[in-house]
């Protein structure tokens, strides 16, 4: 069963059971988890059990904010993960029991999409097909991280390893420089049609998402924006489309 642990300063207070497809933090009675402290805001986070299984994290635009393995994070959906912690003023909720759901297979990717992550030639793109009929293969559509400021400006690249990193280091797949970037600074995992990215670097650095700062597997949406260090991306993601 899933469940959340709540300390404060490393004593654990009290365990809940995540029950319910949507659960409310807070210091007001009626929530499904209260937190009777003055620095917690009446609706101050809430958790989502989604369609696939998984669970998201957001915050309800508490006083305080809600952090999420040391980041803060914003109003919208940040996916949960086994052992992720929740942080509410000074306590902390732990989660424990979280299982990943089943990954989705991916689509099969066409024999250049196997070479890994490199840079992405828009002039090779495809018109779009006119629609076929549902025996017709299709190919795959990566997701593409484009640069839009830093010193790889302008350069685009193909998100289709299971694992890309990015930083400074010489192993990284996507470079990225600036003050207290990491050698290996962040990564994007991708998990059946999902790409998710985590912060990797130190306590003094961070990997921001539309300006927020994210701790582990933050959901990537399209068009979000990644900032590290000097450097900043867009990550765009297009859907499957037909072969001629």
């Amino acid at each position: 069963m899933i469940k959340l642990i709540l300390k404060l300063k490393e004593t654990q207070i009290e365990e809940f059971a995540l029950e319910k497809d949507q659960i409310v933090i807070g210091r007001a009675k009626e929530n499904d988890i209260v937190i009777d402290n003055i620095a917690v805001s009446r609706k101050h986070a809430q958790i989502t059990r989604k369609e696939e299984g998984m669970y998201y994290l957001r915050d309800l635009n508490s006083s305080n904010g809600t952090f999420l393995n040391g980041a803060q994070i914003d109003a919208s959906d940040h996916a949960l993960s086994e052992g992720a912690v929740i942080g509410i003023a000074k306590f902390e909720l732990q989660v424990k029991g979280l299982s990943k759901p089943a990954a989705v297979p991916p689509k099969p990717p066409t024999p250049e999409d196997v070479e890994g992550t490199m840079i992405f030639d828009p002039g090779r793109r495809k018109p779009a097909a006119e629609p076929l009929a549902a025996s017709e293969p299709r190919t795959v559509r990566w997701p593409v991280l484009s640069a839009l400021k830093g010193p790889a400006k302008g350069a685009e690249y193909k998100i289709s390893k299971e694992v890309t990193l990015l930083g400074k280091g010489s192993q990284v797949d996507i470079p990225a420089e600036g003050w207290r970037v990491s050698s290996s600074h962040a990564k994007i995992t991708r998990r059946g049609d999902r790409f998710y990215i985590s912060h990797l670097g130190g306590f003094f650095s961070s990997t921001k998402v539309n300006g927020i700062g994210i701790g582990q597997d933050h959901i990537l949406k399209n068009k979000d924006q990644i900032e590290i260090g000097n450097c900043s991306f867009v990550f765009i993601q297009a859907p499957p489309e037909h072969t001629d």
